[in-house]
């Protein structure tokens, strides 16, 4: 109503002309016909009351006690309390518009900070993953397809293989050594999942391989780089190259049968996969590869205009900006803070501000297109963690040369399980005596041994074999009683023939 009379207005009639046109009363349209929209919708607040208004006063104290109680757990306690049912809309609306009158936020977790990591030379680096996707047959159902991405991290060529069953490990490792022999050589390293063909436990460090996967691994000699449980995000390349697959290829494709599926997606791979500029690297796959495939181990008895104006560019989570197809890094924690940050080209510096003015980097610029200019500095620094953890540990340990020894082997050769590791020292260490850790330290150090569960197994051995001595030395041992022989004469035996043992048996022994 109150729009159709500010239209009538603005249209230049009269309030009798709109009263007559909007059957309404003179005097409704002369109390809206200079009224603000402001004002009305002070007056519509003032006025309007609101399903859920009587329980205004315990459903804000519910939100004071709890900020992070939920819309859904509001109706339900509503319900719970005072048998009413109310829709999840209204529930919803109602109390973000508490929390809003009253300023009540929602704690939020702390967001995940995510850091670039510098490009891996030609050959290191291979990854692998799974994906599923569900294909269209021309008859309209639908069949659920498996298939196994692997991607070189240099140069971004791919290799993709589809199944119609799920995998198994034998599976994994044919399809492994089908990748090998179509890219001529193998990899340095193979990154992967934590995930049950390959994998039985990351156990602090030592991991724990599947029989047939470790026999594939040490065949071919490559070293195994195992993402951390739950964080898939460590591997974002293949994760990306999964999703492309689906979605690029896959999707609005009929499928006939598992080998024409495959055949088009060779086909894909080559037009498109790995013949097409990548969007990070500003580079063709295929050409990179032909550079890259030199680097690879033999596989073993196997089949410039200067801009002085100031640009605005966005962060990406990775703490990373683009600029003229180069990428360039910032501070660790600029995408948590800044959504937007201003470059300009100065002297052949690109000078980086955020939006107070702040100078953050002066990089230099770059000269490939994808190339990365990275700034070490900007690298997220957990040593202080750590060092504070390996003096916990050190101490706890006895403080002692030996400790330190044994500390220092374990973080060069553990580096990037340490926290694991002096968590577990920190856990054994709690348990037995200072003289079975110290004796299990050196145990370590005279076999050269490098791991938390080497140390632990020592503990529990040294425990177990000063238990048993301290129960052998609190017994009393009773020398045994000598029986003195006497010497019987006079005695005979009788003799009798068999006959007469097989009538006893025969007649039940009587």
């Amino acid at each position: 109503m109150y729009s159709k009379i500010q239209q009538e207005k603005a249209q230049g009639f009269t309030r009798e002309a709109a009263a007559r046109h909007l059957d309404l009363t003179w005097r409704t349209v002369d109390r809206y016909w200079d009224m603000s929209a402001d004002e009305y919708q002070q007056m519509q607040k003032k006025h309007r009351q609101r399903i859920l208004d009587k329980h205004e006063i315990v459903i804000l104290d519910w939100l004071e006690r709890f900020p992070d109680m939920s819309a859904t757990q509001v109706q339900d306690r509503l319900n719970e309390h005072y048998g009413e049912a109310f829709a999840e809309r209204t529930v919803r609306d109602y109390v973000n518009s508490i929390r809003k009158e009253h300023g009540i936020s929602r704690p939020c977790k702390s967001t995940r900070e995510y850091g670039c990591i510098p490009e891996l030379p030609p050959g290191q680096q291979l990854q692998a993953d799974f994906g599923e996707y569900w294909a269209i047959r021309e008859d309209k159902k639908r069949i659920k397809l498996y298939l196994v991405a692997f991607i070189l991290a240099h140069s971004r060529y791919k290799y993709i293989l589809w199944q119609i069953r799920p995998f198994t490990t034998i599976d994994f490792i044919r399809h492994l050594e089908s990748c090998f022999q179509a890219l001529g050589g193998i990899p340095n390293e193979l990154v992967i999942d934590q995930d049950h063909l390959m994998t039985v436990s990351e156990n602090c460090g030592d991991i724990i391989h599947t029989y047939d996967f470790e026999r594939c691994k040490n065949r071919h000699g490559f070293s195994v780089w195992l993402c951390r449980k739950a964080d898939p995000e460590s591997k974002g390349s293949i994760e990306a190259c999964v999703k492309f697959v689906k979605y690029n290829f896959a999707r609005n494709r009929y499928f006939k049968d598992i080998y024409q599926w495959s055949q088009e997606c060779f086909d894909w791979l080559r037009r498109t996969g790995n013949g097409k500029v990548h969007a990070e690297t500003k580079k063709v796959p295929a050409e990179v590869f032909v550079l890259e495939k030199e680097h690879l181990k033999p596989i073993i008895s196997l089949i410039d205009n200067i801009s002085t104006d100031m640009i605005s560019t966005p962060v990406r989570k990775n703490n990373t900006i683009r600029y003229k197809g180069c990428r360039y890094t910032v501070p660790f924690g600029t995408y948590s803070q800044f959504q937007l940050v201003s470059v300009r080209e100065n002297e052949g510096l690109l000078e980086i501000y955020d939006p107070n003015g702040q100078l953050l980097d002066k990089p230099s610029l770059g000269k490939v297109p994808g190339e990365l200019i990275r700034n070490n500095h900007h690298a997220r620094d957990t040593s202080d963690s750590i060092n504070h953890l390996i003096t916990e540990t050190l101490m706890a340990l006895g403080n002692t040369s030996e400790a330190e020894t044994f500390l220092r082997v374990i973080r060069r050769k553990r580096g990037r399980y340490i926290r694991d590791q002096l968590n577990l020292i920190l856990k054994v260490a709690k348990i037995y005596e200072p003289e079975i850790i110290r004796l299990a330290i050196l145990s370590c150090l005279d076999g050269k041994l490098d791991s938390a569960n080497d140390f632990r197994d020592f503990a529990d051995y040294l425990f177990h074999q000063v238990t048993v001595e301290q129960v052998l030395a609190s017994e009393q041992i009773r020398p045994v009683a000598t029986i003195p022989d006497r010497i019987i004469s006079d005695v005979k035996v009788a003799q009798r023939k068999p006959e007469f043992y097989i009538s006893l048996i025969t007649n039940g022994g009587h």
